[in-house]
C-alpha cells in the first residue's frame, strides 16, 4: 500500500514532533501550563483508550455491536457516580505527596514496605501483556499498510522499544522531581490523545457519510436489528455485566492511570474539567466503534483482519491521507500507554524494591547530592528500559490470538487492588494483614486460574461455562480476594501505625443515636464499672444508688428499665465528658468495639473544652472580685477579659466593651476625654499600641479631672498579650500631700546640709554613667559595624567566587581574582575579629564543653596553616601525645590557637613556630613558640589591651586592629583556661594555655564531603534585602548551573514561593529582612505551604549567640557570612541528599 520509507518517515517525523513539544512542555513549564493545565490534564486522561480502544473495539463491534461498551461505560459509571470516591483519593494522594497505587496502599496501612513491594509485582505482571499488546498494534499496523516486508516482526519490535524507550528516559526520567511530575510528556501524551480522537472520529465520519449516506442506511443495510435479539440474550448480558465490573475494578488501580490522574496532577482545582471532558472522550470512543465494526463487516468481511478494519475503510475509497492520519491514531493510541505504564513502574520498582535494596547493600552512604541524584537517575532509566523491554519479550513468547486475550485477562489483576483501595477510604477495621492476605490469594487466584491457562501449560478450568472463561476466572479471584480480606480483618489485629495512618484516610462522622436493640442485654454492674473510670468510684457508686430509688423496676418493663438505666448512665458520664463523648463511649462499649484514634481525640478535646471552661470561669470570677480594675488583651490587642472595677474606673459606654474589642478604640476614647496627655489623638493611640506590641511592661498615674488619681501597670502574657491594672490611689496620694507639707520645712534644711554631698554624688555618678555608656555604645558599634561591613564583603565575595567558577579566565585574571579575594579576606578577618570584642563584651558567647582528642585539634590547625606557612616562609611544627584527650569548648579553643598561631607566623616570619602539648598532671599544658623578636618585659602586660601592636621590624607586612591577643585572652578567662607569657627580646615568644585532661575515648571519624559537588538543575530560592549580595548570590548559583529564584522581601518571597512551590528544592535566606521580619520565620511560613519537605539554610551576619540553636531546633542549616563557597555547596548537597533519602529510603 504504502512505500516503508514514506511509513518510516512519516513514523520518525511523528516521533520528532512528539519529542519537541515535550520539550516545549518542559521548558516553558511554567508560562504554558499556567493558562492550560486543566484542559491538559483533562486530556491526559485519554491513555486510558490504548490500541485496543482505537483498532479492538471496532473489530469486536463487528460481531456484536454491543459487547464493547463495558470497557467505556465503565470509567464513565466511575466519573458520574464515584466521583467523590476518585477526588479523595486525588485529595489523599496530594496531601501526603505519593507518587503510585503502591505507595498509596501502604501509607493507608501502617506504612509497610512489604505491601508496596507485593502491590508493584502485581501492578508489574498484570503491565507487562498490555504493553506486549501495544508493541503487537505498532508492528501490526505498520505491516497492514507497507507495501513490501523488509523486517522481520521481532527486529521491528525491538526498534520500536528502543525509541519509545529513549523517549521515556529523555523527558520521563529527565530529572529528580520532588513531586514525579513530567509536565513535557504530559503535554505530550495530551497531543497524542487528541491526534487519537480526531483520527477516530475522521475515519468514523468518513464512514458514515462518505462509504454510507448516513447512519441509518448503514443500520438497515448491516441487519444489526435482526440480531439484535440475539446480542441481548442473556448469557451476553451477564458476560457484558461480568466485563463491566471488572473494567470499574481496574479502572482507578491502572498504574497508567493513576500516574495520570493523581499523580501528575498540580492542583486539585483541575479536576472539574476533566470530569466533564472524559466521560464524553470515552463516549465519542464507544458510539463510532460501532458504524466502523459494522461497516468493515460490510465492506471488507474476511478480507483483512477486523482488528484491521479502522485502518482499511479509509483505503476503500482510495484516501491516502485519511489512512495515514489513522495510521498515526493508532500510533499515539499504543505508544502513550507504554509510556506512561513505563514511567509508573520504573517509579514504583525504584522506589519500593531496587534503590532500597541497593541502599542497605551499600553501608557507606554518601552525601554527595549529585552523586545520590544520578544514582537514582540511572536506576529509573534502567528500569524503563527493563519494564519495556519485559514487555517486548511478552511480544516475543506469546502467539497474536494469546495477546489480544491477555490485553482483556490484564485488567483481572489489576482489579486485585481494588479492593484493598476501596478500604482504604471506607473501611476502618482493614488490617495490613488482610490486604495483605486478600491480594496475595486473589492474585494467587488469578494467575492459577486465568493467566497460565493462556500459554497452553494446561486447559483453562472454566472453559465451556455460562460466562467467558476469563471473565469468570477473573471474577472468582476478585471474589477470593474480597473474603479473605474480610475474613483476615476479623481474627487480625491492627498496630498502632496503621490506627494512626487510617485516621489521614478516613473522614470522620459523629456515632448516630444510641438504640437499643431487643436482644441487647445490659449488664448493670459492667455499666457502673464504665461510669467509674471516667467519674470515680464512690460518685459512681452513689449516683446509680439515686438511680435504684428513683424507679420502680418491678412496675416497668425489662425493655423500658435498659433503656432508662442506659439513659442514666449517659447523663452521668455527660457530666464530665459532654454528650455527643458520653454517647460515642457508651456505643463503643455496648457493641463491644474499640474506640479509634480519631474518637478518643474527641473526647479528650471535649473534656478539655469542659475543663478550660471551669478554668475560664474561676479566672472570671477571681478576676471580677479584684479592688483593682483588671483587664486582658490577647497578642492581637482585642480585649479578652476585664471586670467592673475597670469599667468604673474609666466610665466606658456598655458598645465599647464586649468579648474581642480592639483595645485602640479604648485607648482612643480615653485620649480624646483628655486621660492621656496633649498631643494628637491618633499618634497617642499608635504609640501605646506600639508599647503593646513590643511587650514592655511599664507604669504611669493619670490625674482625672474630677481629681482621681489612677495607677496603670501593664505586664506582658508568655505567648503574646497583655494584663492590665488600674488602681485608684487618690488617698493614698492625697495623704502623701499632707506629709509632704507637714515636712517641707525638714526637708528644706536636710537639702541645705546634704547639698554638697549630692553635687559631689552626682558628679561622681554622671562621670560612672558616661563611662558605661561609651562602653556600651562600643560594643553597640562594634557589632552594628561588623554586620554592616559583612554585607558588602559578602556581596563582593560572592561575585568573586563566582568569577572563578568559570574556568575561563586568563592566568593575569585568575591572579587579579584571586588577590581581590585575598584582600576581601584579610578585611573579613578584621571585621571578624570586631565582631568578636562585641560578642565578648556583651556577654553572648557561652561555651559548649565537651571531650576532644588533641591529636584532631592539631591536625585541623596543622592544615589550616599549612598554606600560610608556605607563603610566610615558616617552618611551621606540630609535636603531642595521641593519647592526650581535652575537656574544653572545641571551637573557642581553636579559635585561641589561631590567634597565637597567626601571631606567631604574622612576627617569627621567616622563621619557626611549634605547636606543643604535653601532660602536667590533671592538665595538659598546650604551647606556640616562636624564634621571633620577642617581647620587652615592660609590654607584654600591654599587648593583650585591645588596639596594641607593637612595632616588627623583622616583618613590615605584620596587619590587622590589635585585637588577636585580647580576644584571646577573654575567651580564655571564659573557659578558666590559664593563659602565660615567657618571652626576652631576641629570643621569641612562648605562649601557653593549660586545660584540663580528659580519659582518653575512642576516636570517631566524621566523613567530610567531596569537593566539586554538582548541583545542575537543582531549583534555588535566595532572600537577602541587601541587593548586592542577592545579586552576587544569583551569579555564584548561576556558575553553579543551577536554577536560581531570587527575593528581596518577605512579601515578595511569600508570592514568589506560591508561584514555584512545586518546583524550588533548597531555600538559602538570611536572618535580617525588611520589616523586622527574621528568616527563620520565613522559611517556616514557606514551609507550611508546601506539600512536601523544603530543605533550607540560614545564611547571616548577626552575632546573637543562640541563633545557632534556633536553626537547629527548626530543622534549618545555618553559616555565618562570609561564607565559604565550598562549604555552601557542601551543605547544599549534604542536604539535597539527605531529603532524597528520607523520600525514596522511607
Amino acid at each position: 500500500m504504502f512505500p516503508n520509507w514514506q511509513l518510516a518517515g512519516l513514523s520518525f517525523a511523528y516521533i520528532g514532533l512528539l519529542f519537541f513539544i515535550a520539550y516545549i512542555g518542559d521548558k516553558y513549564r511554567h508560562k504554558l501550563l499556567r493558562k492550560s493545565q486543566a484542559i491538559i490534564y483533562a486530556l491526559t486522561l485519554g491513555v486510558y483508550c490504548t490500541s485496543w480502544s482505537f483498532l479492538g473495539t471496532p473489530g469486536q463491534a463487528s460481531n456484536n455491536f454491543i459487547s464493547h461498551l463495558p470497557i467505556y461505560l465503565g470509567p464513565i459509571l466511575l466519573f458520574i457516580f464515584a466521583w467523590p470516591f476518585i477526588q479523595r483519593i486525588i485529595r489523599v494522594s496530594l496531601k501526603l505527596n505519593l507518587t503510585s497505587i503502591a505507595d498509596l496502599l501502604a501509607a493507608r496501612f501502617g506504612k509497610s514496605h512489604n505491601l508496596a513491594i507485593l502491590v508493584t509485582i502485581v501492578a508489574l505482571i498484570g503491565t507487562m501483556p498490555y504493553i506486549a499488546l501495544q508493541l503487537k498494534a505498532i508492528v501490526y499496523t505498520f505491516q497492514q499498510l507497507q507495501a513490501e516486508q523488509s523486517l522481520a516482526n521481532w527486529h521491528f519490535g525491538l526498534v520500536v522499544s528502543l525509541v519509545l524507550a529513549g523517549f521515556t528516559i529523555v523527558f520521563g526520567v529527565r530529572n529528580i522531581d520532588v513531586t514525579e511530575r513530567h509536565p513535557g510528556v504530559m503535554l505530550a501524551i495530551a497531543f497524542e490523545s487528541l491526534v487519537k480522537l480526531f483520527a477516530f472520529i475522521a475515519v468514523g465520519f468518513f464512514v458514515t457519510y462518505v462509504l454510507f449516506d448516513s447512519p441509518m442506511e448503514l443500520w438497515r443495510r448491516s441487519s444489526v436489528s435482526l440480531q439484535l435479539d440475539q446480542q441481548l440474550s442473556f448469557p451476553n448480558v451477564m458476560s457484558m455485566f461480568a466485563m463491566l465490573v471488572i473494567t470499574m475494578a481496574a479502572f482507578l488501580s491502572l498504574p497508567r492511570q493513576f500516574q495520570v490522574m493523581v499523580v501528575e496532577l498540580k492542583d486539585e482545582k483541575d479536576t472539574w474539567l476533566s470530569r466533564r471532558i472524559f466521560p464524553l472522550y470515552l463516549l465519542v470512543f464507544a458510539v463510532f466503534a460501532v458504524p466502523l465494526g459494522l461497516a468493515g463487516d460490510l465492506l471488507l468481511g474476511d478480507t483483512v483482519p477486523s482488528d484491521a478494519y479502522v485502518l482499511f475503510l479509509p483505503w476503500y475509497q482510495q484516501q491516502p491521507w485519511l489512512t495515514l492520519f489513522t495510521f498515526l491514531g493508532a500510533i499515539s493510541a499504543a505508544s502513550s500507554m507504554v509510556i506512561i505504564s513505563s514511567i509508573a513502574l520504573s517509579t514504583m520498582l525504584s522506589n519500593e524494591i531496587v534503590f532500597p535494596w541497593l541502599y542497605r547493600a551499600n553501608k557507606s552512604h554518601d552525601t554527595d547530592y549529585d552523586k545520590f541524584r544520578l544514582r537514582l537517575l540511572t536506576i529509573r532509566k534502567v528500569l524503563v528500559l527493563f519494564v519495556i523491554l519485559l514487555g517486548y519479550s511478552v511480544f516475543l513468547m506469546a502467539s497474536p490470538d494469546t495477546l489480544s486475550s491477555l490485553g482483556e485477562i490484564a485488567f483481572g489483576a489489576f482489579a486485585q487492588l481494588t479492593p484493598a483501595l476501596v478500604a482504604a477510604f471506607y473501611w476502618r477495621r482493614a488490617t495490613l494483614t488482610a490486604v495483605y492476605g486478600g491480594i496475595a490469594i486473589g492474585f494467587s487466584a488469578w494467575l492459577t486460574l486465568n493467566f497460565i491457562p493462556q500459554f497452553g501449560v494446561y486447559p483453562h478450568p472454566f472453559e465451556g461455562s455460562f460466562l467467558p472463561a476469563n471473565s469468570m476466572a477473573s471474577l472468582l479471584s476478585l471474589s477470593v480476594n474480597i473474603i479473605a480480606m474480610w475474613l483476615l480483618s476479623h481474627v487480625s489485629r491492627q498496630s498502632v501505625q496503621e490506627r494512626m495512618q487510617a485516621s489521614l484516610f478516613m473522614e470522620y462522622q459523629a456515632p448516630k443515636a444510641l438504640q437499643l436493640q431487643r436482644n441487647k442485654q445490659i449488664n448493670y454492674l459492667e455499666l457502673e464499672l464504665l461510669v467509674s473510670r471516667f467519674v470515680g468510684e464512690k460518685k459512681t457508686i452513689t449516683s446509680f444508688k439515686q438511680f435504684q430509688r428513683s424507679i420502680d423496676k418491678a412496675k416497668m418493663s425489662h425493655v423500658a428499665y435498659n433503656q432508662k438505666l442506659l439513659q442514666h448512665t449517659e447523663n452521668t458520664l455527660a457530666s464530665v465528658m459532654g454528650a455527643s463523648s458520653a454517647r460515642l463511649v457508651l456505643s463503643s462499649a455496648l457493641e463491644g468495639r474499640d474506640i479509634a484514634l480519631d474518637e478518643i481525640a474527641v473526647l479528650v478535646e471535649e473534656a478539655s473544652s469542659q475543663r478550660q471552661q471551669y478554668s475560664q470561669d474561676l479566672l472570671q470570677s477571681a478576676i471580677e472580685n479584684a479592688s483593682e480594675g483588671i483587664s486582658i488583651v490577647d497578642s492581637e490587642l482585642n480585649l479578652v477579659a476585664w471586670n467592673k472595677k475597670y469599667i468604673d474606673l474609666f466610665s466606658y459606654p456598655s458598645e465599647l466593651i464586649y468579648q474581642g474589642s480592639p483595645i485602640s478604640d479604648l485607648i482612643r476614647f480615653n485620649v480624646v476625654r483628655g486621660l492621656c496627655g496633649v498631643g494628637k489623638v491618633e499618634e497617642q493611640v499608635n504609640k501605646r499600641l506600639e508599647h503593646l506590641r513590643n511587650g514592655s511592661p511599664h507604669s504611669s498615674e493619670r490625674e482625672h479631672s474630677d481629681g482621681r488619681v489612677i495607677r496603670i501597670e501593664g505586664n506582658p502574657l508568655p505567648g503574646g498579650g497583655f494584663v492590665m491594672l488600674f488602681s485608684d490611689i487618690t488617698a493614698y496620694r492625697q495623704a502623701e500631700k499632707g506629709l509632704k507639707e507637714a515636712n517641707v520645712d525638714l526637708e528644706t534644711r536636710v537639702l541645705e546640709r546634704t547639698q554638697k554631698l549630692e553635687q559631689t554624688n552626682d558628679a561622681l555618678a554622671l562621670a560612672r554613667e558616661k563611662a558605661e555608656q561609651a562602653h556600651v555604645k562600643k560594643s553597640l558599634y562594634l557589632k552594628a559595624c561588623s554586620h554592616d561591613l559583612m554585607q558588602p564583603l559578602e556581596a563582593a565575595r560572592l561575585f568573586t567566587s563566582a568569577l572563578s567558577s568559570q574556568g575561563n579566565l586568563t592566568a593575569t585574571q585568575q591572579r587579579q581574582v584571586d588577590n581581590i579575594d585575598h584582600s576581601l579576606k584579610v578585611a573579613n578577618d578584621l571585621v571578624a575579629d570586631l565582631a568578636e570584642i562585641a560578642r565578648i563584651e556583651s556577654g553572648n558567647i557561652k561555651p559548649k564543653i565537651s571531650r576532644f582528642s588533641v591529636k584532631s585539634l592539631f591536625d585541623d590547625l596543622a592544615k589550616e596553616f599549612s598554606a600560610s606557612a608556605v607563603d610566610l616562609d615558616i617552618e611551621f611544627r606540630v609535636h603531642c601525645n595521641n593519647s592526650l584527650w581535652l575537656r574544653s569548648d572545641r571551637s573557642l579553643l581553636r579559635r585561641i590557637l589561631q590567634n597565637l598561631i597567626g601571631n606567631a607566623f604574622r612576627y617569627a616570619s621567616p622563621g619557626k613556630v611549634l605547636l606543643g602539648a604535653r601532660a602536667k598532671g590533671g592538665n595538659v599544658d598546650i604551647q606556640v613558640l616562636d624564634n621571633g623578636p620577642g617581647i620587652p618585659e615592660d609590654k607584654q602586660t600591654l599587648v593583650f589591651e585591645q588596639f596594641t601592636q607593637l612595632e616588627n621590624q623583622q616583618n613590615s607586612s605584620a596587619g590587622g586592629l590589635g585585637l588577636g591577643l585580647n580576644i584571646t585572652q577573654s575567651l580564655a578567662q571564659l573557659l578558666d583556661h590559664p593563659l602565660a607569657l615567657i618571652s626576652q627580646v631576641g629570643l621569641g615568644c612562648k605562649f601557653s594555655i593549660n586545660v584540663e585532661r580528659a580519659q582518653e575515648q575512642q576516636e570517631v571519624l566524621a566523613v567530610k564531603p567531596k569537593a566539586n559537588i554538582g548541583l545542575r538543575d537543582v531549583t534555588v530560592m535566595c532572600i537577602d534585602n541587601d541587593p548586592d549580595v542577592l545579586n552576587g548570590m544569583v551569579e555564584l548559583l548561576t556558575a553553579w548551573d543551577c536554577n536560581v529564584l531570587a527575593a528581596d522581601s518577605y512579601q515578595q518571597a511569600l508570592s514568589l514561593y506560591d508561584i514555584h512551590k512545586n518546583d524550588i528544592e533548597i531555600l538559602l535566606v538570611d536572618y535580617q529582612l525588611d520589616a523586622n521580619y527574621n528568616g527563620i520565620a520565613l522559611i517556616a511560613k514557606l514551609r507550611k505551604m508546601s506539600r512536601h519537605y523544603v530543605p533550607a539554610i540560614l545564611i547571616t551576619a548577626t552575632t546573637d549567640s543562640d541563633l545557632e540553636e534556633k536553626t537547629l531546633a527548626a530543622d534549618i542549616g545555618f553559616m555565618r557570612k562570609l561564607i565559604k563557597p565550598a562549604a555552601l555547596r557542601a551543605m547544599m548537597s549534604s542536604m539535597l541528599t539527605k531529603k532524597l533519602q528520607a523520600k525514596y529510603l522511607t
